[in-house]
């Protein structure tokens, strides 16, 4: 027996590449399945114990307490990967209609094979760019003030698109949540993103009331911030 006996090491099951993404691999990990996008983990299979304790449960816990007393009947989604966060915000908001725009067609289908995406009721897919889903809400069957949560949780790899720090944007995504709704962000926070990211904080407070933060430890180099508040 060595120091290393027991330790896991990841299996890359599945491997491809896409128009908006050069290298993704779905990684397992003993039982668990790993989403992992130029080199970064964005999901993990819905029963992983670590799920709850890192962004993806740490934002719907946020989400869940902020909306309590609220009868939520809409969420809408940017961004799917391997739909993580859909699991987790089914789980704690059983009768809400969920909506998720993702631009990678290959994504969805990852999502499918690998992360019982097909599981997860009441949920429509667009398949689209989320800008232009958000700036033109009719054209994808969406109306204004129809949200009670938004989530943006939209990454290439480790980025931010610089479309989603817009001020077209944000001022979109606000027209389409209720009047007191709420909107979370997820954000990496590594080092060398946190000027960049706290920069955005601020930009968000000039569209949002009572904009707090959560800063979530994650693995080795691999912090998230969420960004909340109120519509």
């Amino acid at each position: 027996m060595t120091i290393f006996s027991g330790i896991k090491l990841p299996q890359v099951i599945y491997e491809t590449s896409s128009k908006y993404n050069e290298t993704i691999k779905v990684l397992k990990v003993g039982e668990v399945l790993k989403l992992s996008v130029n080199n970064f983990v964005q999901s993990l299979s819905k029963d992983s114990k670590s799920a709850d304790r890192l962004c993806w449960g740490q934002a719907v816990k946020i989400l869940k307490e902020q909306s309590e007393g609220v009868d939520v009947a809409n969420i809408l989604i940017l961004g799917l990967g391997g739909c993580t966060m859909q699991h987790k915000i089914r789980d704690q908001f059983p009768n809400a209609h969920l909506v998720s725009v993702e631009i990678d067609p290959v994504m969805v289908d990852i999502a499918k094979k690998y992360f019982e995406l097909d599981s997860i009721d009441n949920h429509n897919i667009i398949v689209n760019d989320a800008l232009r889903v958000v700036v033109e809400p009719e054209e994808h069957g969406l109306e204004q003030q129809s949200f009670d949560i938004v989530v943006v949780d939209t990454v290439l790899g480790d980025e931010f698109p610089d479309l989603v720090k817009s001020g077209n944007f944000l001022a979109s995504v606000k027209k389409l949540i209720v009047p007191g709704g709420l909107i979370l962000f997820n954000r990496i926070y590594l080092d060398d993103y946190q000027e960049s990211v706290n920069t955005f904080v601020e930009y968000v407070r000039n569209f949002f009331e009572n904009v707090q933060t959560h800063v979530v430890a994650g693995y080795t180099n691999s912090d998230n911030i969420l960004i909340y508040g109120r519509a």
